[in-house]
């Protein structure tokens, strides 16, 4: 995308990002929406709209428009492929006055305020009928930076319990803590939110901002309708940022679902603002940056330090994990054996005529047969492969003496039984061998190409296909091959070896077939085999005249794993921190100290002192 950009001159560049799902997974500024910017509809992604879990998203940095906006993955794809249509018709003018030239690389129309960011409140203590005054940080979700911060207040003014309880009927909400007693279910919530104090952002990086808040952040996703509340716009060239504010009182009715909504969830504040072409290539080099301290490079003030290219991950891969595409030789050695009247099974003669004849096996009619597979292949343990799975045989043909081919009626694959012992040998030299026996009745195909003696000069085409168990594929490996045969009276005698002296025609005992296997590592969900895939090598028209950009990584997922739990630890200090307040303090005896000893109390000092385990990083979930 970015290729095609930069050579149609379109002024946007796209990179990865995650898009946070719910309230949060495309917001859209409710001021464009009563400027009338959404009058052919709404311009937001609908399949991020829609998520309700975090997801990969695209971020669009439209420098025409100096705006930001996410595009879902199967959005992207559609707007690619408009893009590879303007350059595959450019030079075609009929065909190119048919498609628009901007449309597949903007959102139409672009909005005039981008999501910036957005500040976290937890509603625990709103749950609890307590009001709260805290200054929370505004967080970018591009960076998992914080850009600046605000001061949040609720203001509880009422809770009117629900009819049936007003009737005598109300149970006790008192308990033995201090804190007050929760919200009852039905009852009616009237409280006042204030969000001012608002600093940090800069008129150097936008030029006007306003925020808004949802009702689906307070009341929960069992919201039927949703409804957005915005500030005025404030113009950040002519006023002051502390007059950007936001006062609303709320009336909502705490049903079971409200309530575990309000005892458990976060309710985001959006900040929205018209940005500048500043702020729009300081993200762009954020990202460029972000990439390279993933893979950090030698110092170049150490000639002695162990030089890495930068492509390379610092992490060390197993030698047994698949994360390339693999590429195999496999040779297939077919041979077919009759029974013998002293009951073995002996090799029936292959005849070819020349080099790059394979050869057609001479059978008789009414004997017993086997068909013997072996592939043998150079890669050795690098190609495990563990058992056949499945050996088919069919799709009878008649190749007549001027190279037509005739299709017959039996044209089904029929499954060979195949015998128990099967020989897997990796030999020291470095190849792989692999063979099983399958027995074959040709009366089951009901061909009478099979059954009756094949006139001179004439062959008869068999196919053969085979499945091998591959121990790093998911799916077994699939092989197919075409066999020539030869019916002939049961009494008839082997051919003369006098043929071979006097013309090019040789007698075989068996056929083969040159396979290239080729295994492509499958795209996995799970987060933890995400860094297995490796397609930052696989080349792409154009991309060298982008530079040093480079499309973000797993630390896309690592930055936004980080923001998540940065923002919910900040929102549950704050939360903590309100409700200790009107907590008072309990007197406490020292008779019931546990560690009113001196001894006691150094013994517990010097543990806390101590360190055991691990002393890096310890994640708590």
């Amino acid at each position: 995308m970015n290729h095609i950009s930069k050579e149609l001159r379109k002024d946007v560049s796209y990179n990865f990002t995650i898009s946070a799902g719910g309230s949060l997974g495309a917001p859209t500024s409710a001021v464009d929406t009563i400027a009338g910017l959404d009058e052919f509809g709404d311009v937001a992604d609908p399949i991020l709209a829609s998520a309700t879990q975090p997801s990969v998203a695209v971020k669009v940095l439209d420098k025409r428009h100096n705006a930001i906006y996410s595009w879902s993955l199967d959005r992207m794809q559609q707007q690619v492929q408009r893009m590879r249509n303007l350059t595959t018709y450019i030079d075609r003018p009929s065909y190119t006055q048919h498609f628009s030239s901007d449309e597949p690389f903007y959102d139409s129309p672009p909005p005039e305020y981008s999501f910036i960011g957005n500040a976290l409140i937890s509603l625990a203590p709103l749950a609890r009928r307590l009001s709260s005054n805290s200054t929370v940080p505004i967080f970018c979700r591009y960076t998992a930076e914080a850009i600046g911060s605000c001061r949040i207040d609720i203001k509880i003014s009422s809770v009117v319990p629900s009819a049936k309880y007003l009737n005598g009927s109300t149970p006790s909400t008192r308990s033995a803590s201090p804190v007050p007693g929760t919200i009852l279910s039905g009852s009616k919530l009237i409280f006042f939110l204030t969000v001012d104090s608002v600093k940090g952002l800069s008129s150097h990086d936008f030029s006007a901002a306003h925020l808004q808040v949802r009702l689906s952040s307070i009341l929960g996703p069992s919201l039927s309708s949703e409804e957005v509340f915005p500030s005025p716009s404030l113009d950040m060239e002519t006023c002051s940022l502390s007059e950007l504010k936001f006062r609303r009182s709320f009336s909502i009715v705490a049903s079971n679902k409200v309530l575990t909504h309000l005892r458990q969830g976060y309710a985001p504040v959006e900040f929205f603002a018209a940005v500048r072409p500043t702020y729009l290539e300081r993200l762009e080099r954020w990202d460029e940056l972000r990439e390279q301290k993933s893979y950090p490079t030698a110092s170049s003030a150490n000639p002695t330090s162990d030089t890495r290219p930068v492509s390379l991950q610092p992490m060390r891969r197993s030698e047994n994990d698949f994360v390339v595409v693999q590429t195999h030789d496999v040779v297939a050695w077919a041979q077919i054996c009759e029974l013998s009247p002293d009951g073995s099974y002996i090799p029936v003669p292959v005849i070819s005529q020349g080099n790059l004849d394979p050869g057609a096996f001479l059978l008789h009619q009414g004997l017993q047969r086997r068909v013997i597979l072996s592939l043998s292949s150079n890669s050795g343990q690098q190609l495990p492969w563990i058992e056949f799975v499945r050996v088919r045989i069919g799709n009878v043909r008649l190749l007549d003496t001027k190279g037509r081919m005739h299709d017959s009626t039996s044209k089904a694959l029929v499954t060979l039984p195949l015998l128990k012992e099967q020989n897997v040998v990796f030999k020291p030299d470095g190849t792989g061998l692999l063979i099983a026996e399958a027995l074959w009745d040709s009366s089951v195909h009901d061909s009478s190409l099979l059954n009756r003696i094949t006139a001179a000069n004439r062959r008869i085409l068999l196919q053969v296909s085979w499945a091998i168990a591959v121990e790093t594929c998911g799916d077994p490996v699939q092989f197919s091959m075409d066999l020539a045969v030869t019916m002939r009276t049961r009494d008839a005698s082997p051919p003369s070896k006098l043929m071979t002296l006097f013309g090019s025609n040789k007698i075989l005992s068996k056929t083969s077939t040159l396979f290239s296997v080729r295994l492509s590592p499958p795209l996995t969900r799970s987060p933890r085999d995400l860094w297995r895939l490796d397609t930052s090598e696989k080349y792409v028209r154009g991309e060298e005249a982008l530079g040093v950009w480079k499309p973000r990584g797993i630390s896309v997922v690592e930055d936004y794993s980080r923001l998540v739990s940065t923002e919910h630890r900040a929102a549950d200090v704050q939360a903590i921190r309100v409700i200790l307040s009107v907590s008072p303090p309990r007197p406490i005896q020292m008779d019931s100290l546990a560690w009113r000893a001196d001894d006691t109390l150094k013994k517990s000092l010097a543990l806390w002192q101590k360190q055991f385990g691990h002393r890096g990083k310890v994640e708590l979930h």
